[in-house]
């Protein structure tokens, strides 16, 4: 039964419209890039990229390919005097190959014909068997240093990263991007670079001094650089 209705009480208060029930709060899913390894930057709670971390070892913004990207994921860069160090070794490797060359050529002065008071060659004084032999020394002299150079400084270095030079003085080559080996192709294109442009006074060789990123100018070419790693 109802209640009598009562003058003096006031009038119930009028009801608004029903609220909708309280959603819970936006929270955006993490770019499927951030969950991948290796993923540059670190990454806030959000999921989004926060800003790169500082280089350790200095620099600039850390974009890939950068001094500071390369130095906070792979390693520091490695100075120009390790890198003239492992210049070094591997030529003085290289020219191993001089030794037959010598060889053949004192040979082949030694075979020379006798010349006269005129200037004319004696006659029967030549001997072309050691001539022979000489200029096939000389021969295998060049092949050698070639072989040494394309084992060394393509395959070698391609591969692993390191030419016999650049094991000795604690430092490898490695693509900016990916911190690996660059293989032997690359290595065989970089080779041929630097070769082409350090006829200008080592151009290539010096670029690294000045260079932001430290590397030589057959390093940018095939985005290519030189990280110290410890030694054997």
């Amino acid at each position: 039964m109802s209640e009598p209705f009562d003058p003096n009480q006031p009038p119930p208060a009028p009801q608004g419209p029903a609220q909708p029930p309280a959603r819970p709060a936006y929270r955006p899913e993490p770019p499927a890039w951030s969950q991948e390894q290796g993923a540059v930057g670190q990454h806030s709670a959000s999921g989004y990229q926060a800003a790169p971390t500082v280089n350790p070892y200095g620099g600039g913004p850390a974009y890939p390919g950068s001094k500071a990207f390369v130095e906070q994921h792979f390693g520091p860069i490695a100075g120009f005097g390790s890198r003239a160090g492992a210049l070094i070794i591997d030529v003085l490797l290289s020219i191993i190959g001089l030794i037959p060359m010598i060889i053949g050529a004192v040979m082949l002065v030694g075979a020379a014909p006798e010349i006269d008071e005129f200037g004319a060659s004696v006659p029967g004084t030549a001997d072309a068997g050691m001539a022979t032999t000489g200029g096939i020394l000389i021969f295998l002299g060049v092949m050698l240093m070639i072989g040494i150079q394309v084992w060394n400084r393509i395959f070698k270095m391609g591969r692993t990263g390191q030419s016999v030079g650049k094991k000795a003085m604690g430092i490898t080559l490695i693509g900016v991007q990916t911190g690996q080996p660059i293989g032997a192709l690359q290595s065989f294109l970089r080779e041929l670079l630097s070769g082409i442009i350090n006829q200008i006074f080592y151009l290539s060789y010096l670029w690294m001094l000045w260079d932001d990123n430290k590397q030589t100018l057959h390093d940018k070419i095939v985005s290519s650089t030189v990280i110290q790693v410890p030694k054997p």
